[in-house]
């Protein structure tokens, strides 16, 4: 049992930690085995993100303290958060990845607080699946690349048009 000092300090952190990353994700971590969760922290702590287990009760007080209008308590299941430096993507990619890699997912992701803002787990799964940045530049160029050559297709064929009109009315006069 934690002395009442340990929780002080321990919501302290938290408070640090949620005002310093833009990004903390709740998940349901019920039914996750130890391994899992062991592989999970280091893939997150891999891209500087930390994986935190906390009392539901501490979550809450971090949240009020934090000017954060949100009741965790509508959560039944037991909460850890996902505290990430960045705005989401990558956590969200990361436990979204986990969640989906087993055939029964045990790793849930509940919503999360993106600069304080809270995002459903819908929200959440929309951000996860976003491409990355190397594919949407290279989408980006792909478009670009083909703009001029439709424009010239475009401008083409109404000039075709234009000549086959012409050649008609000069047809029948």
């Amino acid at each position: 049992m934690l002395t009442r000092e340990q929780k002080e300090k321990i919501l302290n952190e938290l408070i640090e930690k949620i005002n310093s990353n833009p990004t903390a994700l709740l998940v349901d971590f019920t039914g996750l085995k130890v391994f899992d969760i062991r592989n999970l922290r280091k893939e997150l702590k891999n891209n500087n993100i930390e994986f935190k287990v906390v009392k539901k009760t501490l979550v809450q007080k971090m949240l009020t303290k934090s000017n954060i209008k949100f009741d965790v308590f509508n959560f039944p299941s037991s909460i850890a958060l996902i505290f990430s430096p960045e705005e989401g993507i990558l956590a969200s990619k990361i436990a979204y990845k986990f969640s989906a890699e087993k055939k029964e997912p045990t790793l849930k992701i509940l919503g999360g607080f993106i600069n304080k803002r809270f995002f459903s787990a819908e929200e959440i799964i929309d951000l996860a699946k976003i491409p990355s940045k190397e594919i949407l530049l290279s989408q980006l160029v792909y478009t670009l690349n083909n703009l001029p050559r439709t424009l010239v297709g475009v401008l083409n064929g109404n000039i075709q048009k234009l000549v086959i009109a012409l050649d008609a009315i000069a047809k029948n006069k």
